[in-house]
């Protein structure tokens, strides 16, 4: 790799030097420096990660335009209508998406910051070049004048210049808000109104398998709500003079938080008082996770007791903390409403509720543990059995990078096309990345083999990305390694050994 003394540019092909810095990174750490050097050394690193973040979003803005003023030059002339280009142009953010190995949503975000920083924050577009401030500083800057026109976003850019290099993250947010509250307070006004539209409920997981659920409203409403709460747990130690009651009452031992989360919960979910949840919550087990005495022969393939149970697109649970929490499942059923026992499989069992019973629905995979080849059919309070497979197999969408809680049960190779209807031609996923199939220029298919099901990626550039289903306990899930028996083979040879 070398460098035009006369043109100042770097000889050769743009991707083959950017290759070749890649290579060189590698190699950085690996040399002997001295203190000074090396902290000089983490510094230029930082700026470099700014260098490259800006290089990413003068080339994403001209992959993007490029791709906008084609579908542009279609709908103008009645090729296709708004409903396909509307389609085509968020297929070309999903490319983006792809390259920069996020999610869409997350490649919508960097168009649009990437757009903001070519067009209308030159100032803050030089900083970034520079290594000056990071990628998530500019990001901060265009959130917080993404309500001003074009010339007053290019007057709060100036404003802002001076300060950037220094601030922080929480002082760069707040210098950007103020600045554009100053130059149009009508506009900061406005966008807090339409911040409304934007109401939505979410969920994330969290350590020790608890999760968040995140409800963002408006402030009256959610403030209200929590007070409404607060009030709530308040009146818990106020007498009622029913002395049952009273008495139930003094005996709940859950601290203030506990009770709050739990009484939310239960409203949002339908719950009376004693009710188990209504709705259908997977959790993947091994056999012997879920009945410990499968797991006491050696080498059984019904797993360990000690095998954490999963719950699909979400993560994993200790089995004993699963274990519990189906026998409060249990305890709150009739005798004799429980669905079909799995212990007999070497394959693990799925928990579910449906009206007043908890269902056991066992699950079918290949000699390995790790892939799902099939699902029992004879439970018949529950239709559309393939497409539960699929869910089961494919809790997020399949499309590398994306995160998404799977959406569509899709046919690989189209129905259209005589697909067939199968688990092997199926596979989940978001809705958009079903839709950016029907984009020219993109295509998935099924590749053949014994292994985990796998789809590759066709994009319209050309470049090919390839996604195996996750295993059925989730990633880390401790498959065999290379070379040893499957839990199913190892179990058959210590029969075999045993007979000899």
């Amino acid at each position: 790799m070398s460098r035009s003394a006369a043109k100042g540019e770097w000889d050769g092909p743009p991707c083959a030097v950017a290759r070749e810095l890649l290579d060189w990174l590698t190699t950085v750490g690996q040399q002997v420096l001295d203190d000074g050097e090396t902290i000089e050394m983490i510094e230029l690193l930082e700026r470099a990660k700014g260098a490259a973040a800006a290089a990413q979003a003068r080339l994403t803005s001209s992959f993007v335009e490029g791709r906008d003023a084609e579908v542009a030059a279609l709908e103008s002339g009645r090729e296709i209508d708004a409903r396909t280009a509307r389609q085509r142009r968020a297929a070309a953010r999903s490319e983006v998406a792809l390259a920069r190995r996020c999610s869409p949503s997350q490649a919508d975000r960097h168009v649009g910051l990437a757009k903001a920083l070519t067009g209308e924050l030159p100032q803050t577009m030089a900083a970034l070049t520079k290594g000056e401030i990071s990628e998530w500083r500019a990001t901060l800057v265009a959130r917080g004048t993404a309500c001003l026109s074009a010339g007053d976003r290019r007057e709060a850019d100036r404003r802002l210049s001076p300060d950037l290099r220094g601030l922080g993250d929480r002082g760069v947010d707040a210098a950007a808000r103020r600045v554009a509250a100053e130059i149009d307070a009508e506009s900061v006004v406005e966008r807090h109104r339409r911040a409304v539209a934007s109401r939505h409920v979410s969920v994330r997981p969290a350590p020790d398998g608890m999760a968040f659920l995140t409800v963002l409203g408006r402030m009256v409403d959610v403030v209200g709500a929590k007070a409404s709460l607060d009030a709530a747990e308040q009146a818990r130690w106020v007498s009622t003079g029913d002395a049952a009651r009273d008495a139930a009452r003094a005996a709940d031992d859950r601290g203030r938080g506990a009770w709050m989360a739990d009484t939310a919960l239960a409203l949002l979910s339908g719950r009376g008082e004693g009710e188990v949840q209504p709705v259908e919550v997977g959790l993947v087990m091994t056999p012997a996770a879920l009945l410990p005495r499968l797991g006491d022969v050696a080498g059984s393939p019904l797993g360990r007791p000690s095998d954490p149970a999963e719950v699909p697109g979400w993560g994993p649970v200790p089995a004993e903390i699963a274990r519990e929490q189906i026998a409060d499942l249990l305890a709150g059923v009739d005798e004799g409403v429980a669905g079909d026992d799995a212990g007999d499989d070497a394959a693990g069992g799925r928990a579910s509720r449906e009206r007043d019973g908890v269902w056991i629905r066992r699950l079918f995979t290949d000699p390995s543990g790790r892939n799902l080849v099939g699902a029992d059919s004879r439970r018949r309070l529950f239709s559309g059995g393939l497409r539960r497979l699929l869910a089961l197999r494919d809790p997020t969408c399949r499309i590398p990078w994306c995160d998404a809680p799977t959406r569509h049960a899709d046919h690989v190779d189209p129905a259209s096309t005589g697909g067939a209807t199968s688990s092997s031609n199926g596979a989940g996923e978001c809705a958009r990345h079903n839709y950016d199939k029907e984009a020219p220029g993109w295509s998935v298919e099924v590749l053949p083999g014994s292994g985990p099901h796998t789809v590759r990626v066709h994009a319209p550039t050309g470049s090919t990305h390839d996604a195996a289903a996750p295993p059925l306990r989730g990633h880390g899930s401790g498959p065999p390694a290379a070379g040893e028996l499957s839990p199913m083979e190892a179990w058959v040879a210590s029969l075999l050994d045993a007979a000899a």
